[in-house]
């Protein structure tokens, strides 16, 4: 999801109320979290504190030959497009699966976007034709969103992933202003039907929220919090806000572009990591190994790739999120995919942009 800058007064009093850090600490800042005791056991699947994951969404896992890599226990990917025989293939190859889908925006090319109404629609997301903000605080939009979540458990999904839910930070063109906490009371029913249906709850950035969202959601998803220097605001995720609650797990997502002149195993490993070359713009002086140890905060003092930097899950991907993935060991593997015919407002641009900021898609080489 595109995301404007954060709203800094808001988060400065939540850091005060919920002991969240307010982004700008520097990655080297101690913070000290008392771990607390266990919460009652849930029914539904939820990740646990120190997982692996893969993220597919251009295209989808083939599973045609009976197998997957990354074997990494946890895939996110397209709802709509993933089949439900895919999922369920998936599941038995011993992979959890949480499903993607837009909880605040409506696309005009989705089969329920019918069943919107003018007063749900806000403005146009920018550079993205067909895709429109939804006025999360009125009850069709629950409604329809809800159908979204049956769908969702009907593939087998284990665990959703609604998206685009930080609409408060966006200009969105709803009267009066839709604020902070209309997503926290929107996350909360969201998050309570789909429990209900058995399948856990994630929630990507939206550092300004962390604290009131904490008890609805199961697990968090970062994006790029090594550069904007907010990983910090994700300890209260692995180590517990308060009594009474656990750590939660946080997936984080870093890019690079890359070249390579090696050789892949037939199951998609690549022989010989040591030949890829990565770059990042935003770390111009950084390549390769450095690079990647940046990007997992590897150089910070007592971290290793068993002991991650604030307990977060790193993992490194390219910004088309396709079957290409990097871990914190240097270690490449790409998933076997599918073209499956995926748009994103104009025939032809990739499904997933609205999964990364326009301007880090742009500087990136995305087209």
């Amino acid at each position: 999801m595109v995301r404007s800058p954060m709203v800094v007064s808001l988060i400065g009093s939540l850091a005060v109320s919920n002991a969240i850090p307010t982004g700008d600490l520097p990655l080297s800042e101690p913070v000290v979290a008392e771990r607390m005791e266990a919460q009652p056991a849930v029914s539904y699947w939820t990740p646990p504190l120190k997982s692996n994951i893969q993220f597919v969404l251009t295209g989808i896992p083939d599973v045609a030959e009976n197998y997957i890599r990354p074997k990494v226990g946890i895939y996110e990917i397209d709802m709509f497009y993933t089949p439900e025989a895919t999922i369920r293939k998936m599941n038995e190859l011993g992979q959890k699966v949480i499903c993607y889908f837009s909880a605040a925006t409506a696309e005009n090319w989705r089969d329920d976007y019918k069943n919107f109404q003018k007063a749900d629609l806000g403005l146009e997301l920018p550079d993205w034709p067909g895709e429109k903000y939804l006025d999360i605080r009125r009850d069709n939009v629950f409604k329809v969103i809800s159908k979204r979540i049956d769908l969702a458990a009907k593939k087998g999904c284990n665990a959703i992933e609604p998206d685009n839910v930080d609409v408060y930070s966006n200009d969105n063109g709803f009267k009066p202003a839709i604020v902070p906490d209309d997503t926290v009371k929107y996350l909360h029913k969201v998050s309570a039907y789909a429990r209900s249906l058995n399948m856990s709850v994630g929630i990507k950035n939206c550092i300004e929220i962390l604290g009131p969202i904490f008890d609805d959601v199961d697990f968090a998803i970062s994006e790029q919090c090594v550069q904007y220097h907010n990983c910090t605001a994700y300890t209260n995720f692995t180590t517990a806000p308060r009594a009474n609650t656990i750590g939660k797990p946080v997936f984080e997502v870093e890019y690079v572009n890359y070249t390579y002149t090696g050789e892949w195993s037939d199951d998609g490993v690549a022989l010989q990591p040591e030949l890829f070359k990565t770059k990042n713009v935003d770390f111009p002086g950084l390549t390769n190994e450095k690079l990647r140890r940046k990007l997992c905060n590897l150089d910070e003092p007592g971290v290793t790739v068993d002991k991650p930097y604030l307990k977060i899950n790193t993992i490194i991907k390219t910004l088309d999120l396709d079957g290409f993935i990097m871990f914190c060991d240097g270690k490449v593997e790409k998933t076997k995919t599918k073209d499956v015919g995926q748009r994103r407002g104009a025939p032809g641009k990739m499904l997933r942009r609205s999964w990364v900021r326009e301007k880090e898609w742009r500087r990136m080489g995305g087209t």
